[in-house]
């Protein structure tokens, strides 16, 4: 897509029109929405919005050392700070939500609705996808770490990051600013209500790492948090009876109620360009089905569309991608479990076969994989897959 043509609108609220309309819909709503945040800040006495929702250059971003291909960063029709994130939420034990819910007209995290579950230094924490639709970063504090849970619904990708990088433990604003339809964050001052001391730098959430910016020229990258994985909530509490569970802040609910992607990945068109960001290193490859194991890779290949929800898992020698739908092929329907051999990585393998879900136990008390769940497309284009040298 060329730099002239026109973006679609960033699609966020749920329809019951069909496919045309519905993108006609979206377009509306979100136009709507840029007008009146453009409209709120001067009538309230505040900073006019940043960015036109389609030039990365009106973004007030540095990009004179932007380290990915120009045309995949684009505008995603909302301007710089139209999300905000969540800092440090209340929550509640996961054995409170169903008292919750029948006590309250607007139920929070039933069973089949998803969430990213979390589990750091021990402790577990779900984040419903309802609540990371309406803030895509939440900044909390698990296990005595500090962590950023990123979610980018273009992509229904969820990744975990450690805060920390050098001496810094950063916070992340939302930039506006899509590459290959997926979250670029940028970092906030230290100091909430100060200035940034220098000129703030890009975060992209699948590349892991800063792509413009004075982070970008030291060619920071950020550390993921083991164990994330997307599963239904009922599944989550199953297995980690102990959980808290991230609530809502003020305001939130009215927003969380018209925002659903599900229509949008049933569509399977992606909305913006696409293509391949070049690798760092060879551990950010995917390696192919073919050498997972020759039984196993048949099994894994069919059917994987742009749409098709996957578990990338980090190895050493790269990432293996496990398209979650033929999972269940390789499961002891007894247990639900799969054989750690098949999938290529150790650890205690669970299959939840309602609305589709692989969730990593760990084994004998060791550390969970590394894993990034997210939709096929997505993952090829920032992990393409290269085959092993002879």
């Amino acid at each position: 897509m060329s730099d002239d043509a026109p973006h679609p609108q960033h699609p966020a609220t749920r329809s019951s029109l069909g496919s045309a309309r519905w993108v006609i819909a979206l377009s509306i709503a979100a136009s709507l929405g840029v007008a009146i945040f453009a409209l709120w800040g001067p009538l309230h006495g505040a900073t006019a919005p940043i960015g036109d929702g389609r030039d990365p250059a009106t973004y007030g971003f540095d990009l004179s050392n932007l380290n990915v291909p120009r045309e995949l960063l684009v505008g995603s029709g909302q301007p710089r700070d139209f999300l905000q994130p969540l800092d440090d939420p209340k929550t509640i034990s996961g054995s409170e939500v169903a008292p919750r819910n029948a006590a309250e007209r607007q139920k929070y995290a039933v069973s089949t609705d998803r969430v990213v579950g979390v589990i750091v230094g021990g402790e577990t924490r779900a984040y419903p996808l309802q609540l990371l639709n309406v803030h895509e970063v939440v900044h909390d504090t698990l296990g005595g770490v500090p962590i950023a849970v990123t979610y980018s619904p273009l992509c229904d990708s969820a990744v975990v990051f450690d805060r920390r990088v050098g001496d810094r433990t950063l916070r992340f604003g939302i930039s506006g600013l899509l590459l290959n339809n997926n979250l670029v964050m940028y970092d906030l001052p230290p100091d909430r209500d100060g200035a940034n001391p220098t000129q703030p730098s890009l975060w992209s959430q699948l590349a892991f790492r800063a792509i413009a910016g004075p982070a970008a020229s030291e060619n920071a990258q950020l550390t993921i948090a083991p164990g994330t994985q997307i599963c239904t909530w009922a599944a989550w509490l199953l297995l980690h009876p102990e959980t808290t569970v991230a609530l809502p802040a003020d305001g939130d609910r009215r927003r969380m109620k018209g925002t659903d992607y599900e229509r949008y990945w049933l569509d399977g068109k992606v909305q913006f360009p696409v293509g391949t960001i070049p690798l760092q290193s060879p551990s950010e490859r995917s390696v192919p089905f073919s050498e997972i194991a020759p039984t196993v890779a048949p099994l894994l290949a069919q059917g994987l569309g742009d749409m098709a929800l996957i578990v990338a898992v980090r190895r050493a020698d790269g990432w293996r991608v496990l398209p979650v739908a033929q999972l269940a092929q390789l499961v002891d329907p007894s247990s639900m479990t799969a054989d750690s051999a098949a999938i290529g990585v150790r650890a205690n393998w669970r299959v939840v076969p309602q609305r589709g879900a692989l969730i990593a136990e760990s084994t004998s008390g060791g550390e969970l994989p590394v894993m990034v769940p997210c939709r096929s497309f997505a993952w090829q284009a920032f992990h393409p897959f290269v085959p092993t040298a002879p």
